[in-house]
């Protein structure tokens, strides 16, 4: 299928992740990738992708070239989250901490709880607190939920 707008791709692209078809996501997100190599949502795809069929060393390279190429704002937020994302299952925690911690004050539920992550495995413990009590100023629940989970985890 040649698509030609980027939309239409990252619409494609999100229908076959959902679906769990991680191969056929990949396989359009390189077609994605080669009609438009200089677009941050191009990019931005080509990592969740990745990402989703477990290949975290491309998601994390892709994330990093969606975030280098995006302009500040929303599209940087989403683009360093799923890098640090990966970036954490490669276990590269400083890594994934120093790519997030420009966005700290960002409003945003995912950051917050990467942040705090990030800092609970990484010599800024110290912080976990303080991202933690962001996170519960933003969404009581979710912060009361996400160490619930953490702890049936451990």
């Amino acid at each position: 299928m040649e698509l030609r707008k980027k939309e239409s791709y990252a619409i494609q692209i999100g229908a076959y992740l959902k679906n769990g078809d991680y191969g056929k996501a990949r396989e359009m997100s390189e077609r994605m990738l080669e009609k438009f190599p200089r677009e941050p949502l191009s990019h931005f795809m080509a990592a969740k992708s990745c990402y989703f069929s477990g290949d975290y060393g491309n998601a994390a390279e892709e994330g990093k070239k969606a975030l280098g190429l995006s302009e500040q704002g929303r599209d940087a937020v989403v683009s360093a989250i799923v890098a640090a994302s990966a970036l954490f299952m490669l276990k590269k925690y400083d890594e994934g901490y120093e790519l997030l911690i420009p966005f700290r004050s960002e409003d945003d539920e995912v950051l917050k709880k990467l942040l705090l992550l990030f800092s609970m495995v990484t010599e800024h413990g110290k912080e976990a607190a303080e991202f933690y009590k962001e996170l519960h100023e933003l969404n009581r629940k979710a912060a009361a939920d996400f160490l619930r989970e953490l702890a049936e985890e451990a």
